[in-house]
């Protein structure tokens, strides 16, 4: 039995069958079936299904002694497969390269659940692509194993089959078929939304929807897309066997209405003789269907508005309604016209700081001022901090400044002078100090001046491809680096760019260029960050200041940090501490934390350090609020989560390069190791080369704490190895050495 079934029903797709068939073939992932239907095509669907089917043996041809269109196609496609897992394909649509691998990687970490539901993007004729807005929705869900009813969201994707891998013997249980005539998807896929217990996302493209020039269903004009009032009759018929509240019904209530003005708004769809009465059906549909919603009415307000004017106004009513709601987008764009021209007009007040900017530049610079930042000026701490608090004692005739946001200038030592990224008083300190440090670059606006001193710390060591890495990748329109500019989206910093350009990768290097020293604390990473970086400075070779924390720890500082963080006495404290990821919508909160505290019992807390972009969800903040959860972003660094944890879990974050000096066990949690490797690029295999245990899901994450294997003796040695490559440089006098090195050299 084959772990997949691909279902691909021939209808009139002589020009794209074979395409879809050998997007499946040639997979990365062999076990795999393919069920072709011909269903009765007239034209060579059938043979060149034949021909496919003698040439791999993976191919099984169904000939329909007659036609019965695509949901009765797709029925025969079912019936006859034997895989374990069925998945749709059009005939004219393909698969992505790697599609199939991903999925099963990613059932088998969610423990084979009853569904995975992935993203697909839509391609033209015309060779233009976009990628559906699912991957907002899919990010969200990816961590763990959820129901799908849960989450409303879901049934606001686009209701078809082919987005959806699904458990035989799950479809079996529901008795399912498609139904004959147009819209066939739609009951069969509310029906499994809604019956499913268990189900996984897989955030990527897997399914590539070809958008057909002429030729398709939607745009067919044709009166059978009258049966769409008998798909949601279906529906809403299921939503009674499953006996759901009333907020899940108006979500589908809602998603219906606004169905059926998408309809009517389609020129290429009802014939335009037919609308006035597609519309009384369709009223006669949201009227059939409509409850008292007050207790959730304010759910949608446009659907509730196109409900008002379906229930009580006229067809031509709705054709106002209609036209205006299509003149929205050249109203914004109208608006572009008075929003642009005003920027514009702020760049140019923004050019007067500039101006002020080259006149202090006249001014001689000041040797004793140096300039620190970590993060684009948002907080105080890592290795910019640790050189920051070495200065009294290595040079204490330097001068400290901070470039900082205000709402975070309290976490500095009081007293200590800072500036904020956009006030003018940054000026004057970029115009005249003699060193600048920071963990990222400083903003394009900063000029360098003849006899300045950059020194770049870095943050981390390198598990992720960044600089020209990223550009010479395959992942270069998605990765992100870590010491480019942010940007700015919807007034908020948006703290890391995608590199999509090669302008961009110009302008990074440009920032770059203005480094005169580099810290580095093992040899790989000088060696990657080399060819990452190919710019003018020299490498220090120092170990990171922020860790001579870890390597000089006492027990009276161990003793502090957990007092800080409020570990109870005795208690076993977890450190969970995940990377970012760089989809929109995605959380870097893989595990269930709430779970994992009650299989492990009494005696465990677990601290959690949100990545510097990320915020704790209300699900975190309540677990906080009951006090086995501690909020470790609440203070500015992470030297103390580190220094109070007795285990660190973390996924492909930089922590356990860190935490490894301390010489206790790490966890790593590789629930998507596969699509994060492909989608980000990294330099090595770390599921090959892990610092410790490997878990790729919550139970063997649960058996591995629960058993002690965690620090077991292949946890140790793997530990060990993992030391000795990339601990080399941290021996406690990091901060010190780099200030000897930059700032004393003269």
């Amino acid at each position: 039995m084959a772990l997949f079934s691909v279902i691909v029903p021939a209808y009139g797709v002589q020009a794209y069958l074979r395409a879809a068939i050998e997007s499946v073939l040639d997979q990365d992932f062999s076990d795999v079936e393919i069920v072709a239907v011909d269903d009765c095509s007239p034209d060579r669907s059938g043979d060149i299904l034949d021909d496919l089917a003698e040439r791999d043996s993976r191919v099984r041809v169904l000939h329909l002694p007659e036609n019965v269109g695509l949901g009765g196609a797709r029925n025969a496609g079912v019936a006859a497969a034997t895989g374990e897992y069925i998945l749709f394909l059009d005939g004219d649509d393909t698969l992505s390269p790697g599609s199939l691998s991903a999925i099963a990687d990613r059932l088998e970490v969610g423990e084979f659940p009853q569904l995975l539901i992935y993203n697909y993007a839509r391609v033209w004729w015309d060779g233009r692509t976009a990628v559906s807005w699912a991957d907002e929705i899919l990010a969200a869900l990816s961590p763990q194993v959820f129901v799908p009813r849960e989450h409303l969201r879901l049934f606001n994707l686009l209701p078809i089959a082919c987005n959806k891998v699904y458990r035989r013997d799950f479809l079996a249980s529901l008795d399912i078929t498609f139904p004959q005539g147009y819209y066939e998807d739609i009951h069969f896929t509310y029906t499994v939304l809604l019956s499913a217990e268990t189900a996984v996302s897989l955030n990527r493209v897997v399914l590539l929807y070809r958008q057909r020039r002429a030729g398709s269903i939607l745009g067919s004009g044709s009166p059978r897309h009258f049966d769409i009032f008998g798909r949601y009759d279906e529906v809403f018929a299921e939503l009674d066997r499953h006996d759901v509240d009333l907020k899940v019904r108006k979500h589908l209530y809602d998603v219906m209405v606004n169905h059926y003005v998408t309809i009517l708004s389609h020129n290429d769809r009802v014939p335009k003789a037919m609308r006035p009465e597609f519309y009384l059906k369709a009223r006669e549909s949201v009227a059939k269907h409509a409850q008292d919603w007050s207790s959730v009415a304010k759910q949608n307000k446009a659907s509730n508005l196109r409900a008002r004017i379906f229930l009580t106004r006229s067809y031509r009513s709705f054709l106002v309604y209609d036209r205006l709601d299509r003149w929205r987008k050249p109203l914004r764009r109208a608006g572009g016209k008075v929003y642009w021209p005003a920027r514009r007009a702020l760049k140019r007040v923004r050019a007067v700081g500039r101006l002020y900017y080259k006149a202090l530049r006249l001014l001689p610079i000041d040797d004793n001022l140096v300039l620190f930042s970590e993060y684009w000026g948002s907080g105080y701490g890592c290795n910019p901090r640790a050189i920051f608090e070495a200065l009294p004692e290595t040079a204490p005739h330097l001068k400290g400044v901070w470039l900082i946001d205000e709402s975070k200038a309290a976490h500095l030592p009081p007293g200590t002078p800072y500036v904020t990224p956009g006030g003018w008083k940054r000026w004057r300190v970029f115009a005249r100090a003699k060193y600048f440090v920071n963990n990222v670059n400083f903003a394009g606006s900063y000029v360098k001046r003849p006899g300045q001193v950059h020194i770049q710390t870095m943050h981390g060591t390198p598990l992720k491809l960044v600089g020209l890495d990223v550009m010479s990748s395959s992942v270069a329109s998605t990765a992100v680096d870590p010491v480019r500019q942010p940007r700015r989206s919807g007034g908020k910093v948006v703290p890391i760019d995608e590199a999509r350009s090669a302008r961009e990768f110009e302008n990074l290097l440009r920032r770059s260029d203005r480094w005169d020293f580099a810290v580095s604390s093992n040899a790989y990473s000088t060696e990657m960050w080399s060819h990452a970086y190919p710019c003018r400075y020299e490498w220090l070779e120092s170990g990171y200041p922020r860790n001579d924390a870890l390597v000089n720890a006492t027990n009276e500082d161990i003793r502090e940090a957990r007092e800080l963080l409020g570990v109870p006495d005795g208690a076993t404290a977890i450190l969970y501490a995940p990377t970012f990821r760089e989809t929109v919508g995605d959380t870097s909160m893989r595990i269930d934390v709430g779970g994992l505290l009650e299989a492990l019992g009494d005696g465990v807390v677990v601290i959690v350090r949100a990545h510097h972009t990320a915020t704790a969800g209300p699900a975190m903040k309540a677990l906080i609020a009951s006090g086995r959860v501690i909020d470790g972003s609440k203070v500015p660094w992470i030297v103390p989560c580190y220094l109070a944890a007795d285990v660190l879990i973390t996924d492909y974050s930089s922590t356990m390069f860190d935490f490894a000096l301390l010489d206790r066990p790490i966890i790593t949690y590789a629930d998507d190791w596969p699509s994060y490797r492909e989608t980000r690029g990294t330099y090595f295999d770390l599921l090959a080369e892990p610092p410790g245990l490997v878990a790729r899901n919550q139970r063997q994450l649960v058996d591995a704490l629960a058993s002690g294997a965690y620090d077991g003796d292949d946890a140790r040695t793997r530990r060990a190895r993992f030391r000795e490559k990339f601990c080399q440089f941290d021996d406690g006098d990091a901060a010190a050495r780099v200030i000897r090195e930059t700032m004393l050299t003269s």
